[in-house]
């Protein structure tokens, strides 16, 4: 099911691209899920050539992990997949400097050529649109304020790095 998800996200993204690609994902996630349901509940707990002996008992906790495995497989690895390719700033600049004409690049090329050429401008831009678009900041004249909603989720942030210890040395 991991694989048909990958093929359908792949023509999902090619045939209806969407600003909202991690979204369409998402949606693309839950149809394989229902699909995965239907094909569990639709097929016999041995498919018709297991032996007893491979078979999990009790089939709750077959259907569990099941359930498990593809969700992890999804969350953890299709669509962190994704958040690198699409949204890796650190793997966006090697790849211009790869496409860059000369091969050798300096600060300000990558500072007007990031992305394409869409530069660090368009990059800061789109994510600032992205957490007004999300109400984690508002926007009063030209400046940017935290919401309760992005208040609350920095605090999450910032309290996982401390129990994780992940916290930038001061």
């Amino acid at each position: 099911m991991t694989i048909v998800l990958l093929v359908v996200v792949t023509f999902c993204f090619r045939l209806s691209p969407s600003a909202h690609r991690a979204r369409q994902m998402l949606f693309v996630y839950l149809f394989c899920l229902a699909a995965l349901v239907v094909l569990w509940f639709a097929t016999p707990d041995d498919l018709g050539l297991l032996g007893r002996s491979l078979l999990t008992e009790p089939a709750w906790l077959d259907f569990a992990a099941t359930m498990f495995f593809f969700s992890a497989a999804f969350f953890g690895g299709a669509l962190q997949l994704y958040n690198l390719c699409d949204r890796g700033f650190s793997l966006r600049i090697l790849v211009d400097m790869l496409e860059a004409p000369t091969g050798v690049v300096d600060v300000d090329y990558l500072t007007t050529n990031y992305s394409s050429g869409r530069g660090l401008v368009w990059m800061y831009r789109k994510r600032i649109d992205d957490i007004v678009a999300a109400r984690f900041i508002g926007q009063v004249n030209k400046q940017i304020i935290l919401t309760a909603k992005g208040e609350m989720f920095a605090d999450l942030f910032i309290n996982a790095r401390r129990v994780l210890g992940l916290e930038l040395p001061q």
